[in-house]
């Protein structure tokens, strides 16, 4: 079944048109037709449960038809769409990104190691962050510098086009970035500063001016230039959509021997001051407020969604409102789950990551009134959802 056909000259000015809309917040967006469900493609990266391989699904966002088993790889994978276009960052071991077009998901058009030369360790590229059609982010967990790359390049020779150091946010030189997002013209990268495996210390949030792509000193410590946050292993970034704030989640992380340490929560980045507050907390071992918290996403400035619970085990969805001080309420159904990561879609629906190793698939959830309806109960992924993008795709190019 093929969802999407294009032409090279549509598909090139669909992902211009969609990263600067996405990307450049700090300034007025041309005025565009709203988007239909028919326009949206959910790009979906997908593990065997046994974590033994790992594909992408492609989801049309109106009939929730799925092409599954695409692109195979390994487990530890992570997707980012733009327009007309799918990036798959192949983690630990693999250390490469690779380019797709949506009508031809089994075939890349780049291919690049994400390794430096002479580099020892794994460099294991955690995320690409996208400022532009010529311009993204790469960020690495195992390396103490993010890349500048080139998402347009022809060649492996012309995809990596600069570096940034952030080394110097842990002693070993590696500090685990994880996460970022840009905003009004700044990228923001989270850090988790690992010892080992061993969550001791706060995470932080570098700051990069990406006209200059020099870091900005936020605080008093040039030794730390970056935001320090009241939480541990930061694991994700989101926009406030009410206002110019980020929000951060953290999963507190774990000790040597991956006991789970109540050290996280989500926290409040005032991008004004570039001080951070902490706005939930997951408690202690012996009264867990939440559990471990794991993924977050904010659908307005008064509704988010994040999952909290058992580390490897059973999580909850909960609905709160990010600018309140009431309590979050656990969504009807969604309570004790086997659950992934979340998402919203352009229209402003929730996908949920179911991962049951029998039933693996993606809820979606409409999520404009008081409570939540399901959209469609259960999209057959074939393998268990890990991370989802959307791209958007016009009817002018179909």
């Amino acid at each position: 079944m093929q969802i999407l056909t294009f032409t090279l000259r549509a598909a090139t000015a669909v992902l211009a048109a969609s990263l600067i809309s996405a990307c450049s917040s700090d300034s007025t967006p041309a005025a565009s037709a709203p988007v239909e469900a028919g326009d949206v493609v959910a790009v979906v990266a997908a593990r065997a449960p046994d974590f033994s391989s790992g594909a992408v699904s492609l989801v049309n966002g109106d009939s929730f038809a799925a092409q599954n088993n695409l692109a195979a790889t390994a487990s530890d994978i992570v997707v980012r769409a733009a327009g007309a276009q799918f990036f798959l960052i192949e983690r630990f071991g693999l250390t490469t990104v690779k380019r797709f077009d949506l009508d031809t998901p089994n075939t890349p058009t780049l291919t690049a190691s994400t390794q430096d030369e002479g580099d020892v360790d794994d460099s294991n590229p955690a995320d690409l962050i996208l400022l532009s059609p010529t311009k993204g982010y790469l960020l690495r967990y195992g390396s103490g510098t993010v890349w500048i790359v080139d998402p347009s390049a022809t060649s492996e020779a012309d995809f990596k086009t600069g570096e940034i150091d952030l080394s110097h946010y842990d002693a070993d030189g590696v500090p685990e970035m994880i996460a970022g997002v840009i905003d009004q013209g700044l990228l923001y990268v989270a850090m988790q500063r690992l010892e080992g495996f061993a969550s001791v210390k706060n995470g932080y949030v570098a700051v990069i001016d990406t006209g200059s792509d020099e870091e900005i000193v936020t605080g008093d410590d040039p030794g730390l230039p970056g935001i320090e946050l009241p939480l541990r292993s930061p694991t994700g970034l989101v926009r406030d959509p009410a206002s110019d704030d980020l929000l951060v989640i953290g999963s507190g992380g774990f000790d040597g021997s991956f006991t789970p340490q109540f050290e996280g929560g989500i926290a409040r980045i005032d991008t004004g001051a570039f001080t951070a507050e902490l706005r939930l907390d997951d408690g202690t071992a012996d009264d867990p407020t939440f559990g471990q918290f794991g993924e977050l996403v904010a659908v307005t400035g008064s509704r988010a969604y994040f999952t909290a619970g058992t580390a490897f085990g059973p999580q909850s969805l909960y609905r709160f409102n990010p600018h309140s001080d009431a309590a979050p309420v656990v969504v009807d159904g969604f309570d004790a789950q086997p659950l992934g990561a979340l998402a919203v879609d352009p229209l402003n629906r929730l996908w949920v990551a179911r991962a049951d190793a029998d039933a693996p698939g993606i809820t979606v959830l409409d999520v404009s009134g008081d409570a939540e309806t399901v959209v469609r109960a259960l999209i057959d992924t074939d393998l268990t959802p890990i991370n989802i993008d959307f791209a958007i795709v016009p009817d002018l190019v179909r």
